[in-house]
């Protein structure tokens, strides 16, 4: 819908002939709860275009608001068709088979003494690979300290202190690759 507020004019013809809307939901049997808000912008769309496009005028308003009305339902009921609006649903908790096991005992749960293990392991690999300054300032960065802190503690500057630490960052990402 155009977001450009109706006219005065526009407004008074709209609240004039707003019974056309209920009209509408009546003879097609719709719930007013569920489809005033559809039918309404079709009702909206054919008072501006009425009013704004003299050919139009030929005919008479609830004709035209009728047909702008029917596009919008007819749009609405397409919309609610879509395969995005109508996907199935699965529950963790059911079968996809009739004789199989849930879904949630199919998933895997983290284990997390393997992910301390693996944790460990590529501590431990990494620690092999580096000098005991590196092995240092990757504990303190690891412990919450600032670049700065560690800067101070080792008496080195800042720039020594994220090289140092870059390089680390390349052997583990090289770990972690093999």
């Amino acid at each position: 819908m155009c977001e450009v507020p109706l006219t005065y004019e526009q407004q008074r013809f709209a609240a004039d002939n707003h019974g056309l809307v209920f009209k509408f939901l009546n003879e097609h049997q719709l719930p007013e709860d569920e489809f005033y808000d559809v039918i309404v912008f079709g009702y909206l769309k054919a008072v501006r275009d009425y009013l704004s496009r003299p050919e139009l005028q030929k005919y008479s308003f609830a004709t035209i608001c009728w047909k702008a009305m029917t596009c919008y339902l007819s749009n609405h009921y397409k919309a609610q068709c879509r395969q995005k609006r109508n996907a199935e649903v699965i529950s963790i908790h059911a079968s996809l088979y009739e004789d199989g096991l849930p879904l949630e005992q199919m998933i895997p749960a983290t284990d997390t003494l393997m992910l301390q293990l693996e944790s460990d392991l590529l501590m431990h690999e990494l620690a092999s690979r580096l000098s005991r300054q590196q092995l240092d300032m990757v504990r303190q960065k690891t412990s919450g300290y600032g670049v700065r802190d560690i800067a101070r503690n080792h008496k080195t500057t800042i720039k020594q202190v994220q090289s140092i630490l870059e390089e680390v960052r390349s052997i583990l990402l090289q770990l972690s690759c093999e």
